[in-house]
Formats: C-alpha cells, sequence, structure tokens
C-alpha cells in the first residue's frame, strides 16, 4: 500500500476536482461582474441531442469539401478563385459549427428524417449555386442549372457552353456525380443514427435490395455501393484515357455518365468527339449505372454473372432496351442512315441514354420519325433499376403494376380466390402495393401539373408535355427547342421555376416532398421538436 501511495505522480480526484473548479469559479465572478449567466453561457456551448442540427452540420462540410475540386481546377487553369473560395468559407463556417454544437439524438421521428432528406436537396442547391451566380448568370438559371446538376437531370440553360469557364463547367458536371451517389452516400451512411425513420428511408430509395438484411446491416450495404460506384468510376476514366480525350473531358464525362446526369463540357455533347470508342464505353456505362448496383455486387462476390438474369427487373430492363433499340433501328433504316454498324450504334445510343435519364446525345433526335420520337418518350417514362442513379419511374414498379392488374382482373372473374403478387420469389405486402400506387399517380399527376403550368406559359403543348416529363423523370432534354442539342435559357424564369421544383419532387419520388405540403406534417414536426409523445410513440 505504502509503494502504491509513493507511485502515485500528479494530483489526486479531488486535487484534479478542485484544479477544476478554481478555474470556473474565476470565470463565473468575471461573467457575474459583467451582467453574464454563467448558466446561459454554459448551456450554450454544452453539445445537444439534434439530428437535424447534425446532419445539415455534414451536409455543409461534405459541400465544403467538394468545393475543392473545382477550385484546383480553377487554379489551374487560370480562372477567377473568388466564385470557389466565398461559398468554401461559407459552407465551412455553417458545418463546423453545427457539428461542434450538435451531436445526433437518442432516437429521431420519421418527420426529422422526411425533413432532413427533402431540405437537403434545397440546401446543397442553394449554395452550389453560388459560384454560377459569382460568375454572371441570374438566380433563377443558377438555381435551374444547380438543381438539374444535383437531382441529375441533365436540362441546361447555357447556350454555348464553351464560352463558360472550365471550373465552372467541371463542377456543373460533379454536382450530377454527388447528386447521383455522393450526396446520398453521405445520408445511407449515417442512417442508422435514424433509427427505424432511416431505415425506411433507406428501404425506399434501395428497393429491390435484401431489405430484411439492409435494414439491420445498413452501413455495411451502402459501403457495397461505394465499392461498386467509385470502381466503375475509376474503370470508366482509365477507358476515356486510353481514346485520347484528355484528363479534363475524361474525369466531366465520367461524372455525368455514372451519375446518368447527361451534362457535357461541349455544346455538341459527345458528338463533339466524332469517335466511336467513346460512345460505345458511353453505352455500355450508361447501362451499368441504370442496372441495380446490389445486382454488380453480388455478381461480383459471388462470380455468378447469372445472379442479373435471375433478377426479374433487370431481364425487363435488358429486354425493353434490346427490343426499343431493334425497332429504332428498323424505323431508321434508309431515312435518314444507310450505314447498318452507325443505324445501329445510334439507335442504340439514344434509347439507353433516355431510358437510365442520362440524356447525352450523339444527333439531335428531336428530328427523327414520330415513331422512334414516341418510343423514346416512353422509355423516358419508364427509365432505369431501383438501386441506380437512374431516373423515371423505375422498372421495377412498372412489372409491379403490371402484376397487380393482372391479379385485380383475376380477382374479378374469381372474387373468392386469394392471390398474392411476389417479385423475385418474395410476396409483397399490401403496404409495398400502395406506395407503388401512389408514386405512379404523383408521377402521372406532377407531370400533368407542370405541362399545364407550361402551357398557360405560352409554351407550345408538345414542347411542355416532353419538358414535364422529361424533368419529372430527372431525363433532360425534350422537344423542340428544348431537344437533345437545344437549350431551356429562352423559357420565361416562372417555367424555370416551375421545372426546378418538378426535378425536385421527381428525385425525391414524390412522396417525401409532398408529405412536407401536408398541415398534419408541420404539427407533427413541431409536436416532437417540443418534447411531446405518445404512447404508441414510446412504444
Amino acid at each position: 500500500m505504502d509503494m502504491r501511495r509513493e507511485r502515485r505522480i500528479g494530483p489526486g480526484r479531488n486535487e484534479r476536482r478542485e484544479l477544476k473548479i478554481r478555474p470556473m469559479r474565476g470565470i463565473r465572478r468575471m461573467l457575474h461582474s459583467m451582467g453574464i449567466n454563467h448558466y446561459f453561457i454554459q448551456d450554450k456551448i454544452a453539445r445537444k441531442g439534434n439530428t437535424v442540427a447534425y446532419l445539415f452540420g455534414i451536409l455543409f462540410l461534405f459541400l465544403s469539401v467538394s468545393l475543392l475540386a473545382p477550385m484546383a481546377v480553377a487554379y489551374y487553369y487560370g480562372d477567377d478563385l473568388r466564385p470557389w473560395i466565398y461559398p468554401f468559407l461559407l459552407t465551412a463556417a455553417l458545418g463546423i459549427p453545427l457539428l461542434l454544437r450538435f451531436q445526433p439524438a437518442e432516437m429521431t421521428r420519421a418527420t426529422e428524417a422526411l425533413f432532413v432528406v427533402t431540405n437537403a436537396w434545397l440546401m446543397v442547391t442553394v449554395f452550389g449555386a453560388i459560384p454560377y451566380v459569382l460568375y454572371g448568370m441570374s438566380v433563377v438559371d443558377a438555381m435551374f442549372e444547380t438543381m438539374s446538376g444535383f437531382t441529375t437531370t441533365g436540362a441546361t440553360i447555357m447556350v454555348s457552353i464553351e464560352s463558360w469557364p472550365k471550373s465552372l463547367l467541371f463542377w456543373r458536371s460533379m454536382t450530377q456525380w454527388l447528386g447521383g451517389a455522393g450526396i446520398i452516400l453521405v445520408f445511407i451512411t449515417i442512417f442508422p443514427l435514424l433509427g427505424v425513420a432511416g431505415r425506411s428511408l433507406a428501404r425506399k430509395e434501395f428497393a429491390g435490395m435484401d431489405v430484411q438484411n439492409f435494414s439491420r446491416r445498413i452501413q455495411e450495404e451502402s459501403m457495397k455501393f461505394h465499392y461498386i460506384f467509385f470502381g466503375l468510376s475509376a474503370a470508366m476514366v482509365l477507358l476515356l484515357l486510353l481514346t485520347g480525350i484528355g484528363v479534363y473531358d475524361s474525369f466531366t464525362v465520367m461524372f455525368s455518365t455514372l451519375s446518368t446526369g447527361g451534362f457535357s463540357p461541349h455544346t455538341e455533347s459527345i458528338a463533339f468527339y466524332g469517335n466511336v470508342m467513346v460512345e460505345w464505353i458511353v453505352i455500355i456505362f450508361m447501362f451499368l449505372a441504370g442496372t441495380n448496383f446490389y445486382l454488380h455486387f453480388q455478381a461480383l462476390r459471388n462470380r455468378d454473372r447469372k445472379a442479373y438474369w435471375r433478377n426479374g427487373e433487370f431481364r425487363s430492363y435488358f429486354i425493353i432496351l434490346a427490343l426499343a433499340s431493334a425497332v429504332g433501328a428498323l424505323f431508321l433504316w434508309g431515312n435518314p442512315y444507310t450505314d447498318a454498324f452507325e443505324v445501329v450504334t445510334d439507335s442504340t445510343f439514344q434509347m439507353i441514354s433516355v431510358m437510365t435519364s442520362t440524356g447525352f446525345a450523339t444527333t439531335d433526335f428531336a428530328l427523327w420519325r414520330v415513331e422512334v420520337v414516341f418510343i423514346l418518350l416512353l422509355l423516358m417514362g419508364i427509365g432505369g433499376c431501383t438501386a441506380s442513379t437512374a431516373g423515371g419511374l423505375k422498372v421495377a414498379r412498372l412489372v409491379l403494376l403490371r402484376k397487380f392488374i393482372t391479379t385485380t382482373l383475376h380477382k374479378t372473374v374469381h372474387p373468392r380466390a386469394m392471390f398474392s403478387i411476389k417479385l423475385d420469389g418474395r410476396t409483397l405486402n399490401e403496404g409495398a402495393i400502395t406506395s407503388v400506387m401512389a408514386i405512379v399517380v404523383c408521377y402521372i399527376g406532377t407531370s400533368l401539373l407542370s405541362a399545364a403550368a407550361l402551357v398557360f406559359m405560352g409554351i407550345q403543348p408538345d414542347m411542355a408535355v416532353s419538358a414535364a416529363v422529361s424533368a419529372v423523370s430527372n431525363c433532360g432534354p425534350a422537344l423542340g427547342e428544348l431537344g437533345p442539342l437545344g437549350t431551356y435559357g429562352g423559357l420565361p424564369d416562372m417555367a424555370k421555376v416551375v421545372l426546378t421544383f418538378t426535378m425536385w419532387a421527381g428525385r425525391l419520388e414524390f412522396l417525401t416532398v409532398f408529405s412536407l405540403l401536408t398541415p398534419v406534417f408541420w404539427r407533427e414536426l413541431l409536436r416532437y421538436r417540443r418534447g411531446e409523445t405518445r404512447l404508441s410513440d414510446q412504444k
């Protein structure tokens, strides 16, 4: 015992406590002499449990770090650095205090999770638009261009793209890459902080995965998405470099392809390169980006290429694209194409680009035969697979819709019979079917309302309908002056505002956005913030 006492170095527990108290007493006396309540200061300095503020802090810091890439490009090409320094400092100044001030709460409600997810897109759009404004773009145009980027839509207001600074065009393509995967991955990585609400949101975004396993090990599953996405990004950059288009173009094309966004650093889009190898590289990676990323992981992990074909959604996705490309090539043969390889390449490129909501173009398909244009509009509405970066209704939902209609018809003939709807061998409950029906109704309703609003603003009906469908599907190109080689710059500002909202709602698949427009959402959110709970909530 004596040896232990002799070996003790430094102050004991009571002494350490006294050392802590003495400085605090001095600080309290000083604050008291200044008329400031030290308890108020202590309350403000201590970290509080607020998941919403914490997540927004992560978002702002993530955006701040992302701005370093275009800043480096601006420095390399001699562009003005101020449009990058100002938003970098602003987002860092907002993000760091939020992370230092708040920490995740022990329990986060569904309303708070919905509030974070929906408003995250607005926040990144507002702050991501600052460089556009500082480079001379109007606020409405900047918000439209930025929302089009982060939602991976690809609609642009830029008339002469090459006239804009290279750093801004790099950021323009990078926003699609971040919107298609980066921001989603950030929130998926921290979804465990949201508890049950986070798992429900994850299941909505990544339908088609092993939901039960996904809900239990969400961080592990999100890392699978990381590996596949970044692996495909690196592979595509290497292949594009081999074609000789340069480092800058390789990265910008990769950003827009893997995100199925469609922004190009050139006015002529992919047609600028005049390189068949570039076109087929883009075709392959657009197809892969429109495929369920979880299928990629299963195929690589198990070395099982048949995993794709066993998936009902992928089979439908592949068959639809193959048939559309073949029919399009047959319609285009002889008018205006006479070369077999060229007609197959152009037809396949445009069909995949539209169905995956990428929006790249090698030709102005708005000038094609009306039958082919109609096929393209159908593919635009269908979209790609779930758990991909593609937009549209998604193939899985249309498969479920077809099965629901078939089952309903069978029940009409056999009212007493029991029928179930299955997807890849799994029986779906009534809630899943109801969710699909709600999304389909919202998709159609939003498209019609947006088109009607554009028509009332004096836009031609064909352009209005195609623009509305393109925006809600996050595709980009429409018909007429809004075609793949055209621009949205000539539209009235109010039309741009309507399409900006439509792109936002389409990207978040309507339900999360429209929930914010209901009074019950805000009542529940305010009730939770006041600390009120129900017995059912506690359970």
